[in-house]
């Protein structure tokens, strides 16, 4: 029997099931299981993924080398679903597969370096590239040259090395990192008859109950010292030992520390009924939740994932933002105790590891993350909930380029589970399909605390322009924060830019300090003095002339920084909290000030999107928006559905407590619709003239757009190969092709960027030519340093 295996290695223009026999004295192995083959006419040693059962063995037919995994760490119907993603998003299987092994799972490869001959005595990188090899004892790995040789070019540099004989390479598998192991406890076989101390016999106790349990667990539970273990142990009453053990998060929390499910409004319980009623009816099906800011969803997520547990199924909670983890998964552990589980890109690979293990065995039936948790290897599937489901960071910027809320409905489907969709500011497409029954639309129109939505008011920055007036805050929005101040409430401010400067212009030549690997302005933070850039990481120093013409820098345009700089020397009694990257670069960032401004040691926080959506804090009773309009200005074609939204959200911040909130919006446009509609929360208006405007230009949902984004290192090499890939899908796929145009960045990191558009309907026969055009592009040697991906409705 032979069996059908995905290579780790392939790209695209090769990617397909090869078959391999098992390994020696192995009848046949499980799909799911990771392998190492021989593959290629040089037995290139490469891994694989079993998929199922293989073709008829010929007489070539190569025999798999061997087993990664004792058991196969996909089941069939992941394996499923990494074909599935295989097939939507224009990628290779294994790039589909690893987004469903945690990176502490996972068996790196590194490439070997090998030298076949002497360095000469002539100069040059290729020399010193080959004499630190034979320094190194004739090999090293590619991690290492990189390292040792910061040349740009190095990957080139080695593969012309290859080519002229210099040096040779092979594949080397990395094991995960060794699992760390715990100490256990457990009571020994026979009955003791013996006095036992008073803080024994508490722990005899709690390990009648227990089959085994962590010394850790032993001393939280019954106040235990090492000691009184020891004790017990030299007694012969109970058992030490070690074992390997994963790296949780759940907290320690007893049944009765957990929270009553909360009492529903009759708006909520109404659609907590229709919804379980979905869930439970057999058959897949999907619902959108359509509420407004502070309205209590979160509530009716709950209950419906009570009801789940309570019936043996799991559920997966997903939310947009790692900042938005901490406060739902606190409400989740208090209702559910030990069965949540936590996964997100901000844990560590034991970490995630440890919750993926968890949720694997079963034992945690509750899973809440990002947009990677949609993949979360939950058994019995009962629900998949996405949490401000408009948002766009739940499409994946690396290939595969999935959408969670895509993969969700497949996996609903498959699971005959129900698929929610939550939102004050739901995004077109998935009104549109609740307008037209695809799904089943709930509506919670009034806040849960029966509170009044925040008064708006409007801070014209165009009048403060003419008064002279170029600060960031307004005098309006001052002087509500200094009312908050003097009432001891607390204030959010939302400002979409980090950094202290959007860049710095000449006032003589008028041009704007750029970066010198990408297309773009460069922003100043004055917590260094250094001008960066936000797509590469460069960075240097400011300094006062223009490096084209001498000219004297000006800095212009306000980011985080320069707000609180301003709120500062306004307040300088108050203490302020700044969120965005460049204060949540540690682990628990986000956690350690989030509780810092609920614990009242803040009185106000100011922040980019972090702060814009999902944060519940009762003392908040003012938002600002510093600046409006800068959604507005964005050629994309849903630039006002995401200015509608971010603006909607933020504003919902405010008044979630006992007392009346409000908001400042400062624009340049204040009687711009779109805004007035935000103000008010009017999504039906915003909707309305939003699908008209869709309909008229052919755009989602009325169409789908395909986009090719392609780079390289040089223009006229792009140029010829754009220029061929879009020939080439007019040939193959037809539609309305527009391009290759400039990317809005033309340029990041040294490589230039063009992008291809066609209008069309996504669909079996489109993706199977697109895969073509592909697989025949990366296949052409003319192409060689092109990287081109594909991507289905793209959010940009």
């Amino acid at each position: 029997m032979t069996v059908a295996v995905a290579l780790r290695s392939a790209n695209i223009s090769f990617d397909k099931p090869y078959t391999y026999l098992p390994p020696e004295g192995t009848d046949t192995v499980l799909p799911g299981t990771r392998v190492l083959v021989p593959f290629g006419r040089g037995d290139r040693v490469t891994q694989g993924i079993v998929l199922g059962e293989g073709g008829k063995a010929e007489e070539n037919t190569k025999r798999i080398l061997s087993l990664l995994d004792d058991e196969p760490i996909l089941s069939p119907d992941e394996i499923r679903l990494a074909l599935w993603v295989r097939s939507r998003y224009y990628c290779t299987c294994f790039d589909a597969v690893r987004l469903m092994i945690p990176a502490g799972l996972d068996f790196k490869e590194e490439t070997v370096y090998s030298v076949c001959a002497e360095p000469s005595d002539i100069g040059g990188i290729k020399n010193e590239i080959a004499a630190y090899i034979s320094a190194s004892g004739g090999k090293a790995t590619l991690s290492e040259l990189r390292t040792a040789f910061a040349a740009p070019e190095l990957g080139r540099t080695l593969s012309a090395m290859v080519r002229q004989g210099m040096l040779t390479t092979a594949e080397k598998t990395l094991p995960p990192p060794a699992e760390k192991t715990v100490r256990f406890v457990r009571l020994k076989d026979g009955s003791f008859g013996g006095k036992l101390s008073k803080k024994g016999a508490e722990i005899v106790e709690y390990l009648k109950t227990e089959e085994c349990a962590t010394v850790r667990d032993v001393e939280y539970y019954t106040g235990a010292s090492p000691a009184s273990l020891k004790t017990l142990e030299k007694n012969g009453i109970v058992e030490l030992f070690e074992q390997k053990a994963d790296r949780t998060l759940c907290p320690r929390i007893c049944e009765d520390e957990l929270l009553p499910d909360p009492i529903l409004s009759e708006q909520q319980q109404k659609a907590f009924s229709g919804m379980l009623s979905l869930a439970l009816s057999g058959r897949p099906s999907a619902a959108l939740l359509h509420g407004v800011t502070g309205s209590g969803k979160t509530a009716v997520y709950i209950r419906l994932v009570r009801e789940l547990v309570n019936r043996s199924r799991s559920a997966i909670i997903l939310v947009p933002e790692i900042a938005l983890t901490p406060q739902l998964l606190d409400r989740f552990y208090r209702s559910f105790g030990n069965l949540v589980a936590l996964l997100h890109s901000g844990l560590t690979a034991s970490e995630r590891s440890g919750e993926w293990k968890r949720i694997k065995r079963g034992e945690a039936r509750v899973v809440i993350g990002t947009r990677s948790a949609v993949f979360a290897p939950v058994q019995n599937l009962g629900a998949i909930i996405i949490d401000e489901e408009q948002e766009y960071t739940y499409r994946s910027e690396n290939t595969p380029c999935y959408h969670a809320r895509e993969v969700a409905k497949f996996r609903a489907v498959r699971s005959e589970a129900l698929l929610v969709l939550g939102s004050a500011t739901p995004s077109v497409e998935s009104m549109y399909a609740a307008e037209n029954g695809k799904y089943s639309l709930y509506t919670l129109d009034e806040r849960y605390s029966g509170g009044s939505l925040p008064e708006v008011l409007f801070a014209d920055m165009r009048a403060e322009l003419r008064r002279g007036n170029s600060a960031t805050i307004s005098p309006v929005l001052f002087d509500e924060i200094e009312k908050n101040i003097k009432n001891g409430e607390q204030t959010i401010l939302f400002l979409n830019r980090r950094g202290r400067n959007r860049l710095a212009r000449c006032a003589s030549c008028g041009e704007a300090v750029g970066c010198k690997n990408c297309s773009v302005a460069m922003s100043y933070h004055s917590a260094n003095g250094r001008l960066m850039c936000h797509y590469c990481g460069h960075s240097e120093a400011l300094t006062d002339r223009c490096p084209s013409c001498g000219g004297m820098l000006v800095l212009e345009g306000a980011g985080t920084q320069k707000a609180a700089e301003e709120i500062t020397a306004r307040f300088p009694q108050i203490k302020l909290l700044r969120m965005d990257a460049d204060t949540t670069s540690g682990r628990t960032s986000h956690e350690t000030i989030l509780e810092k401004f609920r614990n009242g040691e803040a009185s106000v926080l100011i922040g980019t999107q972090m702060v814009a959506k999902g944060l519940d804090f009762d003392n908040v009773t003012l938002v600002g928006v510093l600046d409006a309009d800068s959604e507005l200005c964005s050629p994309d074609f849903r630039a006002s559905e995401r200015a509608f939204s971010q603006i909607t959200q933020v504003i919902g911040r405010a008044g979630r407590g006992e007392r009346p909130g409000r908001a400042v919006i400062q624009t340049y446009t204040p009687e711009n619709p779109l805004l007035r509609a935000a103000a008010t929360q009017d999504y039906n208006l915003f909707y309305k003239g939003e699908i008209d405007f869709r309909r008229k230009m052919n755009y989602p949902p009325f169409c789908d757009i395909l986009c090719l984004r392609i780079s390289g290192e040089t223009e006229a090499t792009l140029n010829a190969a754009a220029i061929r890939l879009a020939r080439a899908l007019s040939a193959s796929v037809g539609g309305e092709i527009i391009g290759p145009a400039p990317a809005p960045v033309y340029r990041v990191s040294n490589r230039y960027r063009l992008r291809i558009f066609i209008k069309t309907h996504d669909r079996k026969e489109l993706r199977e030519a697109v895969y073509g055009v592909l697989s025949d592009f990366r296949g052409d040697s003319r192409n060689r340093g092109i990287s081109v991906t594909a991507e289905i409705n793209p959010l940009e």
